[in-house]
């Protein structure tokens, strides 16, 4: 074919292509929005988390934990651990082993009453956990997660991310129980270090 045929040939194709590629990147974005939509309503839809009807504040507190015949069934019915009994007293460390799927981590999650449990008790320094207003429990509760997440800004904006107010003094008190007091010190800009 000549060089002109050539040419007629590929702007046609191009011609013919491109209502198609902008047919399937709507129908992308479409499916994409309403993907988001449905997130989005999923989480207005959620429940609020329930206070109690004269909550207490927790005060002065040793730590000692006390998980009494708690069961806990996922909403899929899948039923995690029945009648769990287990003390930990203030101060001890314990150690808890076992498959993925276990309830590990769900049973560290029951304590700061992220989930709600389906029957029994936890309580905290003979106090149950069904009685203390949320703000009270999550604030003497310390959670170390499994994977590690460092936010952008400095190590000091870290470190306060769960305590805004935090004195300069409790951010190296923190950091001295996390023991990197001494490797944040060896930084150029120390907790002013960029992250």
């Amino acid at each position: 074919i000549t060089i002109g045929d050539f040419t007629a040939y590929l702007l046609y194709v191009k011609m013919f292509i491109q209502p198609l590629r902008k047919l399937i990147n709507f129908t992308e974005q479409y499916q994409n929005g309403m993907t988001g939509f449905e997130r989005f309503m999923e989480i207005i839809n959620e429940e609020t988390e329930k206070e109690p009807e004269n909550p207490i504040e927790l005060e002065n507190i040793k730590g000692n934990i006390e998980i009494e015949n708690v069961s806990f069934t996922y909403e899929d019915d899948n039923e995690v651990f029945k009648n769990l009994s287990l003390s930990i007293e203030a101060g001890k460390t314990v150690a808890l082993v076992g498959p993925s799927g276990g309830g590990k981590t769900t049973l560290c999650n029951l304590i700061p009453r992220f989930y709600e449990f389906d029957n029994g008790d936890i309580k905290i320094d003979n106090v149950s956990i069904k009685d203390v207003s949320l703000k009270s429990l999550r604030k003497n509760i310390g959670v170390v997660q499994q994977d590690v997440f460092l936010f952008t800004g400095t190590i000091r904006d870290n470190i306060i991310c769960a305590k805004p107010d935090a004195t300069d003094e409790e951010i190296i008190e923190a950091a001295k129980k996390a023991r990197i007091h001494e490797f944040i010190e060896s930084l150029p800009e120390g907790y002013n270090t960029y992250i």
